[in-house]
C-alpha cells in the first residue's frame, strides 16, 4: 500500500490520494513491497499477511502472483 512520505501512515486502499492521518498528498505509487505476500486483496493469504518465501512467484490457495513475481 502507499505510505505517506510526511507522516508514514498507511493508506487503506490503492486508489487513496491523500493521507488518512494528515491529509498529505500521498505519492502516486505504491512503495516497492519489502515482504513477499499474495496480491490479490481478496485471498485470505493476503489479508493474513502471510509471507512466502522470496523465490515464490505465486499464492498457493488462490494461484494470484505474489508481491515478489517477475
Amino acid at each position: 500500500m502507499k505510505k505517506c512520505t510526511n507522516c508514514g501512515s498507511e493508506a487503506y486502499r490503492a486508489e487513496s490520494r491523500f493521507c488518512k492521518t494528515c491529509g498529505g498528498a500521498l505519492p502516486e505509487r505504491e512503495e516497492a513491497p519489502n515482504i513477499n505476500i499474495c496480491t490479490n486483496a481478496g485471498c485470505g493469504q493476503h489479508t493474513a499477511k502471510f509471507i512466502y518465501p522470496n523465490e515464490t512467484h505465486f499464492c498457493d490457495i488462490c494461484g494470484s502472483k505474489t508481491a515478489f513475481a517477475g
